[in-house]
């Protein structure tokens, strides 16, 4: 049977993560509805991506009973309440990354997640792919010898983008791409390094990073 999906917010991204299931076998997976905060959205997504159900609120999907599993694909500071939200109705979540914006609303999304014994996954796409596992094979076979040092770079022009500029909305390079980055360095090494430093630019408000550094450090 089928893994049936549910579709919170209609943008960009849910965009792109629909688009990916339908790539999937109808047998193994299938979207059988959409929400957002607005019905006609909703109703437009619907429309393009050919799914049977919208709605105009999450309230409503978390109420439909013929999902199986939900993707989260809202702005950054919605996911905490919107996990919450799912839970709550008995819901596992595959949610956008990042999971949060802060330590402790990770930690209550995970503990929540655990307390009601639900699925939850933050949405990091590229640590699906297969090259992951060949790279993971190749450091493994000692190919490229012992790993000390990982650089990432990874930009791109978003200064009028407001879920960058704007702190409401989560905004900010680290939690937009630089994620990435970060993540990759974690994976690469297993574990979590034992200190960070950052610099970088602000943007003219003064409130979100436009351009920023990190640095990971492990030490034997």
């Amino acid at each position: 049977m089928a893994l049936r999906w549910g579709i919170v917010a209609a943008g960009a991204i849910s965009n792109d993560f629909v688009a990916a299931v339908h790539a999937l076998p109808a047998a193994d997976h299938q979207v059988v509805a959409v929400a957002a905060r607005n019905l006609d959205r909703a109703k437009q997504f619907a429309s393009r991506h050919n799914i049977s159900t919208s709605y105009g609120s999450y309230e409503e999907l978390a109420g439909n009973c013929d999902i199986d599993v939900v993707y989260i694909g809202s702005i950054h500071t919605e996911h905490p309440k919107l996990c919450k939200l799912f839970f709550d109705a008995g819901k596992p979540v595959l949610c956008e990354k990042p999971l949060t914006t802060s330590l402790q609303q990770t930690l209550e999304t995970v503990n929540l997640a655990r307390e009601r014994k639900l699925f939850l996954m933050e949405a990091v796409w590229s640590r699906c792919s297969p090259l992951y596992q060949t790279l993971r094979d190749e450091i493994a076979s000692g190919t490229v010898g012992e790993v000390v040092s990982v650089e990432a770079c990874f930009g791109y022009d978003a200064r009028d983008a407001p879920r960058i500029t704007q702190k409401e909305l989560g905004g900010g390079a680290t939690l937009d791409i630089g994620i990435y980055c970060i993540q990759f360095a974690n994976w690469v090494f297993g574990e979590t390094p034992q200190k960070v430093t950052s610099s970088g630019h602000l943007n003219k408000q003064v409130i979100t990073e436009l351009h920023i550094c990190i640095t990971l450090l492990w030490f034997q």
